[in-house]
């Protein structure tokens, strides 16, 4: 049998990273907003924080494999074979309960995580075409004009249009 203190540990873990997760989802509903208003500062803000709580989930991540690496000694199974399914069906039934609650809790957060990245994403591409497009529209050669030259001949010259200027 498994040492209550692995299962106890487990769902601790488990149950932590489904709040980081929870917390990844806020600051991606909270970059939406920054997104649309175009606040770079806060876009890096947010990102920051992000990055603090993905490290944070790498750290919880090597926890959970450590005590999968241990249950997998006292089942004979090789780490890769254990999953929520498995350890809820040779866990107590309480704690069976609590591990299944907090995958489905989990899988939940990470789709909805999933679904607000792909709107960010849409979103920062939307941004960057129209800055793209604006810079185009900046750079682009500027209509022929017509001079004369020294001895009255006419010649076409062209430039690159930074600025709004009257011709």
């Amino acid at each position: 049998m498994i040492d209550a203190i692995w299962v106890d540990n487990l769902i601790k873990v488990f149950e932590y990273e489904r709040r980081l997760y929870a917390q990844i989802l806020e600051e991606a509903e909270n970059k939406t907003d920054v997104i649309v208003k175009g606040d770079v500062n806060s876009l890096q803000e947010t990102v920051l924080r992000e990055q603090s709580i993905i490290k944070e989930l790498d750290k919880l991540r090597d926890v959970r494999e450590q005590i999968i690496a241990q249950i997998s000694r006292k089942t004979g199974k090789k780490p890769e074979e254990i999953t929520v399914s498995y350890l809820a069906e040779i866990f107590p039934e309480d704690k069976a309960k609590r591990l299944t609650e907090i995958r489905d809790s989990l899988k939940e957060t990470i789709e909805r995580l999933k679904l607000k990245n792909d709107i960010n994403q849409k979103l920062l591409n939307n941004a960057l075409d129209y800055v793209n497009f604006s810079l185009n529209l900046m750079m682009q050669p500027s209509p022929q004009a017509t001079q004369y030259g020294s001895k009255g001949t006419e010649k076409q010259v062209s430039g690159r249009n930074v600025l709004d200027i009257k011709y």
